[in-house]
């Protein structure tokens, strides 16, 4: 007699043939969630949020404290963007700061980004540009004593960010009641200008070269918004600029792609106007002007005075006993402008990722990130994770451990493992680690190692059939999900992490993924839809389980089953919106228009009072999608169903003759909680199991 008794279910092990395995684990996962053993179905998608965005590669959840009480939003981005809340204490502004492959390291505010949906709707670039005109100083008049001056001058938000210094002036000797006059004080840095000049810089590449009224606060890979070119049209949009050049005034730009150039056989005829993608912090911007201090060691700089920003003048007649605190941001400079991955850590430290350049900023200053503070290594860097004030750097070959609690005294560790990141949106920090995909499988880095996690589920050849490369992940309740693409077909990957002996895959797509830290959900976004994960158990997905192929004796007969699940739990289906549409169509036929109105499946214009009726509606019901309580269950012989049915109790059931096989596999899909499933040859048999 043979009987096959499977509880404790389990996902799917890619690497193993299923004839090799424990029946309980699964030929096919599909759309159902294991937990202590037992088989559940995945819940639907709940809809939260529609978007006016076109498209959301990056999803985040934004919180500020406002009028007494929390305000939620969500941001949205059509690129891959990094986004972190700001590390100051009681940050009234609601500050965050973001940066991508395609944008320069920005900032942003809750009524900055507030605005006109979708959000953020506004930003500023992040950091302050540093004044490019050495003061002009001349000192007349006065008596003796006489002193030797130096000055510098800063820009400072509204915000109180300050830049750092000015080149000095010259070092100037007059008297000290003197007349110290300083002029060239450059003002605020421009956010837009004037084109007067377009031309083809290099053939080869397909570089346009630029020629602006001004440079100033201009980097490479800042981006500009050109409008208004005549002749060259392929030029007016959003350009990344390649080169700067101040002497000439000129700048390289190209498509918004780093690595690509604007192509175009155009001829520019005039005109052209630019704007600053990411503006400077302008409004209520003010400068601060600072002077040595010949009674001071090291001739330090020290506060003189604040004044406007527009101002290009001033007159310092301050005595050198009044001058206020040293320079604190003589070595502040604005992060560099190809950031491509963004992170924040304990103490109070950006960090961010330019090309094979580790950067931190200053703690508490994330607008202050100095020359000082910034670590080169080999190979390029993909993304960054961080595990307490230590940083994972991710790179095209062995991941990096940079470690320390001073930005300006890190130490690099490189991970002795041959494991490039393939991702950068497939990593997920898990808390002193991140989990990461590689070419072989899915890797976990912390500062004491770097493990290959799914080396017992999957082969390099099974994994790379998942297309590790097109991993959009997040982490979310103990497990790993990775929405993926292979083709056209595009299916989510889980992986418990507390039971990673096996996987189960998902028939869904995403644009993107959120773990939600304030409410602890997972949330995806799928075009301009935001929806919750696991939300909507009237319509779950269609599970499908089925068990590894079970190797018989001996060719059998199975001749009864029996499952175990929780049928108090099947809710008759309430047809009420069903019933009533029928009703509705039914009543609709000529001669019954005085009971129920003219047309009353889809109405008519005039047939009620204006405002009342939708114009080319409809009367009937709409029928929400439900998903009845039950389990179905297949049995396969020879991998051929040949029996299923639909089981609404634990009460044993026949299974039919006229079979025999030496393999078999039990299948369920279940909308229900499932425990268990047993086949026997008999009743008997079944009953002493």
């Amino acid at each position: 007699m043979t009987a096959l008794s499977i509880k404790a279910f389990r996902g799917q092990v890619p690497r193993v043939s299923d004839r090799l395995l424990s029946p309980n684990f699964a030929a096919r996962a599909l759309n159902c969630k294991i937990t202590s053993g037992k088989l559940e179905p995945l819940a639907g998608l709940g809809l939260v949020h529609t978007s006016l965005a076109a498209i959301i590669k990056t999803l985040f959840r934004y919180r500020y404290f406002n009028d007494g009480g929390f305000v939620d939003n969500w941001l949205v981005w059509p690129s891959d963007v990094d986004v972190v809340r700001s590390p100051l204490a009681n940050d009234d502004k609601g500050r965050f700061f973001f940066t991508g492959e395609d944008i320069e390291p920005r900032m942003s505010t809750y009524a900055l980004a507030i605005g006109a949906a979708p959000y953020p709707s506004a930003w500023y670039a992040l950091g302050i540009p540093n004044s490019v005109q050495a003061p002009v100083v001349v000192a007349t008049l006065g008596t003796a004593p006489v002193d030797s001056r130096a000055y510098v001058c800063t820009f400072v938000t509204a915000l109180g960010e300050e830049s750092g210094p000015s080149a000095p002036s010259a070092v100037v000797t007059g008297n000290t009641n003197g007349t110290w006059a300083l002029s060239n004080l450059q003002v605020a840095p421009p956010n837009s200008g004037t084109a007067s000049a377009v031309a083809n810089s290099t053939p080869t590449t397909g570089r346009v070269r630029i020629t602006m009224n001004t440079v100033v606060g201009l980097g490479v890979y800042d981006t500009l918004t050109i409008a208004g070119v005549v002749g060259m049209t392929d030029l007016n949009g959003v350009r990344r600029l390649l080169a700067v050049n101040a002497a000439t005034n000129t700048v390289n730009a190209a498509t918004n792609t780093v690595d690509v150039a604007l192509t175009t056989t155009q001829t520019y005829t005039s005109g052209g106007t630019w704007s600053r993608a990411a503006p400077h912090n302008t409004v209520g911007m003010t400068k601060r002007i600072y002077r040595t201090n010949a009674g001071t060691t090291g001739a330090a700089f020290q506060f003189v005075a604040e004044i406007a920003v527009a101002d290009t003048t001033y007159t310092d007649a301050v005595a050198s006993a009044a001058l206020g605190e040293v320079l604190p941001t003589l070595t502040t400079l604005p992060p560099p402008k190809n950031l491509t991955s963004l992170i924040s850590l304990p103490n109070g430290c950006l960090v961010g990722l330019a090309s094979n350049e580790l950067c931190f900023s200053d703690p508490y200053l994330p607008h202050s990130w100095p020359i000082g503070s910034r670590y080169s290594f080999s190979g390029r860097g993909v993304t960054l994770s961080a595990t307490g004030n230590s940083v994972l750097v991710l790179t095209d070959t062995s991941p990096i451990l940079f470690s320390g609690s001073d930005p300006e005294a890190m130490s690099p560790t490189t991970l002795e493992t041959y494991a490039p990141c393939v991702a950068k949106r497939g990593v997920v920090n898990v808390g002193g680690g991140c989990l990461y995909p590689s070419f072989d499988g899915l890797w976990l880095a912390s500062p004491g190692r770097a493990e290959n996690l799914t080396r017992k589920l999957y082969r390099e050849e099974e994994w790379s059939g998942l297309g590790p490369s097109s991993f959009v992940a997040a982490f979310h309740d103990g497990r790993y999900y990775a929405c993926f693409a292979v083709g056209a077909e595009r299916r989510m990957l889980v992986l418990d992490l507390n039971e990673p002996d096996s996987v189960v895959e998902v028939t869904e797509s995403a644009d993107a993924l959120h773990r939600n830290e304030y409410d602890g959900e997972l949330y995806i976004a799928q075009g301009a839809k935001v929806l919750k994960w696991d939300a909507a158990p009237s319509n779950a997905y269609n599970s499908d389980w089925k068990s590894a192929t079970v190797q018989l004796p001996k060719p059998t007969n199975f001749a009864v089953a029996q499952v175990y699940a929780d049928f108090a739990k099947i809710v008759p289906i309430n047809t009420g919106q069903i019933d009533a549409n029928a009703l509705l169509m039914s009543n609709n036929v000529p001669g019954r228009f005085a009971e129920l109105g003219a047309d009353a499946v889809a109405g008519y214009l005039g047939g009620n009072e204006l405002l009342q009726t939708e114009v080319c509606g409809s009367f009937v019901n709409p029928v929400t999608p439900i998903t009845p309580g039950a389990v179905q269950f297949t049995l396969f012989a020879d991998g051929r169903p040949v029996f299923s049915r639909g089981v609404t109790s634990s009460l044993p059931f026949r299974l039919p003759a006229g079979y025999r096989s030496d393999t078999i596999n039990v299948g369920l899909a279940v909308s229900i909680p499932a425990y268990s499933v047993v086949v026997a040859e008999s009743m008997a048999e079944l009953a002493q199991l």
